[in-house]
């Protein structure tokens, strides 16, 4: 009888072992696997998650591996982050003790969309898991600013470890203009609260014809908690056939509080001058410091195309050539105050104040000129008509006025002359 009720329970016991096997393989063949997991990760990330099919497993005595095939989170219609396929490798023992420690996190063809706001404008709950290290293979970041033409860099190609050497590179398209853009650094920890980058060198160039591209070399990045460190910052810009080489030392910023400072600054235009000062923003404040500049300009209707304002047609194709001028300046509030003496116009000497901000963007002078030939730029009066400017274009950002000491127009000659403008910009 013992014998026999022993095996009627390893018989139950076998049978039980069956059914619960036979049932753990029904469920896997329906995708729980898969249906858990997206439950799991929508509850996590406060975003609907998808999977493609079942997520897979393997595990060695270090490491278990996750691979996620197909993984979606956000809407259906426009995913914020989408790829064929995402692995994470977590170390086996902190995960036995309770504890993700994700050593690599590996992405094929991973998809990201900004802003990717939360839904009802909430955050995802739970601290971040940063992992150790990241690979990407052949992915596309699609960043749409409101109001303003998208930035997408597509095959992207990142291989950043815990420490070594890391490296990103892809191309960027803006505004129907493309190009590369390439990022190495050494060092490490690349990723997380706390960092330390060394030899930080950044590349972005135009495609060929196109002529524009950038530099920056950071000697040292250290980021501890939010606290961001440069202690060096060098770039060197090319766009239009201009150049600029920028330089800032002593770098601070708090990224959770908003605030930054730069000790030093220093812009070298080349022929076009030069300027450098201190800037500070603190919290909740705009951007505030003072500056010191020289500059001379040349061909300024061309160089005002360039940055996007309309200059009215001359009379004199060489008129506007030269002008220069130096002086000091603030910037609080969002607001810029220039005070500028020796400067040349042509053949005129000026000095004055310019006032402005910087959204929208707007100007108004205050100047003084000795003297100031318009024959150079607008055709002469008609004889024994009033003595009548041609109007602004519409959306002409200056306002302000001019004193003249002495005009000369055609025929007519005035001293002691006052020009204003007022605003011809639309609302």
């Amino acid at each position: 009888m013992k014998i026999a009720g022993w095996r009627s329970i390893g018989l139950f016991t076998l049978a039980v072992a069956l059914v619960g096997a036979l049932a753990v393989g029904i469920w896997w063949q329906q995708d729980g696997p898969r249906y858990l997991l997206e439950r799991i990760l929508s509850s996590r990330l406060v975003q609907p998650v998808r999977l493609a099919h079942n997520p897979q497993f393997s595990a060695t005595t270090r490491a278990l591996q996750i691979s996620l095939p197909g993984l979606r989170i956000g809407p259906a219609a426009r995913p914020c982050f989408a790829a064929s396929r995402l692995t994470l490798t977590l170390a086996a023992r902190p995960l036995l003790a309770g504890q993700i420690q994700i050593r690599k996190l590996s992405m094929e063809r991973p998809q990201l969309r900004l802003p990717c706001p939360s839904p009802g404008g909430g955050s995802s709950s739970g601290a971040l898991i940063w992992p150790a290290s990241v690979s990407i293979d052949d992915g596309t970041i699609l960043w749409q600013p409101a109001g303003q033409s998208p930035i997408t860099i597509s095959r992207l190609q990142a291989r950043i470890p815990a420490a070594g050497q890391a490296m990103i590179q892809g191309h960027w398209q803006w505004q129907k203009k493309t190009g590369t853009v390439e990022m190495n650094a050494s060092g490490g920890p690349f990723l997380g609260s706390i960092l330390h980058w060394q030899d930080l060198r950044i590349s972005a160039d135009s495609e060929p014809g196109q002529g524009a591209h950038a530099r920056i070399a950071i000697a040292q990045l250290d980021l501890d908690r939010g606290r961001l460190s440069l202690p060096q910052l060098v770039a060197s810009l090319h766009w239009h056939g201009q150049t600029a080489q920028v330089r800032a030392t002593a770098v601070a910023a708090n990224l959770r509080a908003g605030s930054l400072q730069i000790g030093d600054w220093q812009m070298d235009m080349g022929r076009y001058g030069q300027m450098g000062g201190q800037l500070e923003k603190g919290q909740q404040k705009p951007l505030q410091g003072s500056m010191t500049f020289h500059a001379d300009l040349h061909d300024l209707p061309q160089l005002a195309h360039n940055w996007g304002i309309h200059f009215p047609t001359l009379r004199d194709p060489n008129a506007l050539q030269t002008i220069s001028f130096q002086g000091q300046g603030q910037v609080r509030d969002g607001r810029f105050l220039l005070s500028m003496n020796n400067g040349i116009l042509d053949q005129s000497h000026w000095s004055g104040q310019m006032t402005g901000q910087w959204q929208p963007w707007q100007i108004h002078l205050n100047l003084q000129l000795d003297q100031l030939d318009l024959g150079q730029y607008l055709p002469p009066p008609a004889p024994g008509k009033a003595m009548t400017l041609p109007p602004l274009p519409q959306q002409w950002p200056i306002t302000g006025q001019i004193h003249i000491d002495q005009l000369r127009w055609g025929q007519i000659r005035a001293t002691g002359l006052l020009i204003r403008s007022t605003s011809s910009t639309k609302s």
